[in-house]
């Protein structure tokens, strides 16, 4: 059944979204603070999250929010970043318990959104920016975190095909940010960054649990109602056709190549044929019954690993296995002819309805926890459009062979990726590109 039942209301410049339902144990408040990629400030915006939970001036210390926390019954904060195409997301989340379990009926909510409110917007500070010491400690953290995606082939793979693959795109632009800028960003850089967000940046306030319509509404208006200059900046993809795909080797001390694969599909979860590409997706490598499990592992025992996973705003179908360096070519070749398969129709009606089958029960996996229930919305709510849960399902069982058959054929390599232990090593970067 769906149950997912989302109002949205906007006060000033802040979207707020509520799902009243009695289905979790706790009630989950998601922020989503949105700008476009950019170079100028993706680092830095990286940092802001984790240093806004150093300090309020209420709370100036990362013990003082902890306490405060514990005091509400054990509520949890935490804070994500992550790119939603061209788009820069820094996320803030607290989960409390609901109140309709509690003996002692504090409002926990309005502790919980009034506690957001002032991480987001009133920062302990020090001469006018932020704390130098906290700051740095941030940006020690932040450089081990991105240094441990890079000491992780099968994620600094994935880097590099997005960083070749998007090569004169923002996509480009790791949601962490770069190493290099850790070095010359200096405080006001990164306080003014934070000042812009505050200012300009996109607002979307999701609450996920019981509790009562009219007082929150009222709330959430008296805290983020004012009016901003908020950007309505519209992000536009340099997609260009390539006549022959770009090959890149990268050498690095790996005993296990790492081989990426990235096809245009054309298709972006916008698209009326977002529904069919996603089926095609499952049946060609998305699922453990896919043409690339059964014909790379199984069949061949080519890889250690295998799959594809679309990237939904930007239409790109990512391939990725874990391989042997001397079976590189024997395994594009044979990736490259269930491309083909599925673009000739190679596949059965079962295996359409076993594909559907796997994404309506992942489909219904999302929706059983505040987080899945969000970022299966946020995208469509951006973008002013909103398919229910059933309606989801419906468009799948609509989807036919002929249809899936239209997708795939839209598909267009652009970019293969191979990180290999071959070929002579740059001194600099510990990388050669050998192809």
């Amino acid at each position: 059944m769906d149950n997912v039942k989302i109002t949205t209301h906007e006060f000033g410049d802040i979207h707020l979204h509520l799902w009243k339902t009695d289905k979790f144990k706790t009630t989950s408040i998601i922020l989503k603070i949105n700008s476009p990629l950019s170079e100028e400030t993706v680092t830095a915006r990286a940092l802001i999250p984790e240093i806004l939970q150093s300090g309020t001036t209420d709370y100036p210390n990362r013990t003082m929010i902890k306490q405060k926390l514990d005091d509400m019954y054990g509520a949890v904060l935490m804070t994500d970043i992550q790119k939603n195409g061209d788009q820069h997301v820094i996320t803030f989340r607290i989960d409390v318990a609901s109140e309709r379990f509690l003996l002692n009926k504090m409002s926990l909510l309005q502790e919980a959104l009034l506690l957001l409110h002032k991480i987001v917007t009133d920062p302990y500070l020090e001469n006018g920016a932020f704390v130098g010491e906290i700051v740095e400690q941030e940006k020690r953290a932040l450089r081990q975190r991105i240094q441990s995606i890079y000491d992780n082939k099968n994620a600094y793979a994935a880097v590099r095909i997005t960083e070749e693959l998007f090569a004169e795109e923002m996509y480009r632009l790791p949601e962490y940010g770069r190493v290099e800028d850790l070095d010359v960003l200096g405080l006001n850089s990164i306080y003014r960054v934070y000042k812009e967000m505050l200012q300009h940046d996109r607002m979307d306030l999701f609450i996920v649990g019981s509790f009562d319509d009219d007082s929150t509404k009222e709330l959430v208006s008296s805290l983020y109602g004012g009016k901003r200059s908020v950007r309505r900046q519209q992000v536009v993809s340099n997609c260009k056709e390539k006549e022959e795909e770009k090959v890149v080797f990268d050498r690095k001390e790996v005993k296990q190549g790492e081989l990426c694969m990235g096809y245009r599909t054309y298709t972006t979860f916008l698209d009326d044929d977002y529904i069919a590409m996603r089926i095609a997706n499952c049946i060609f490598g998305g699922s453990p019954s896919s043409k690339l499990f059964m014909n790379v592992r199984e069949k061949s025992g080519l890889a250690y690993f295998v799959g594809s996973k679309l990237e939904a705003h930007k239409g790109v179908l990512f391939i990725s296995a874990g391989i042997e360096s001397e079976t590189y070519d024997q395994t594009v070749t044979i990736i490259k002819k269930q491309v083909e398969a599925m673009q000739q129709g190679d596949f059965t009606e079962r295996d359409l309805e076993q594909a559907k089958g796997w994404l309506i029960n992942q489909l219904y996996g999302s929706i059983n926890t505040p987080l899945g229930v969000t970022e299966l919305a946020y995208p469509e709510i951006v973008e002013m459009r909103h398919l229910s849960v059933l309606d989801r399902v419906k468009k799948m069982s609509y989807v036919t062979k002929e249809d899936v058959i239209r997708t795939a054929n839209r598909w267009k390599l652009d970019t293969i990726y191979f990180l290999t232990g071959g070929g002579e090593q740059n001194e600099e970067t510990g990388l050669c590109t050998i192809r």
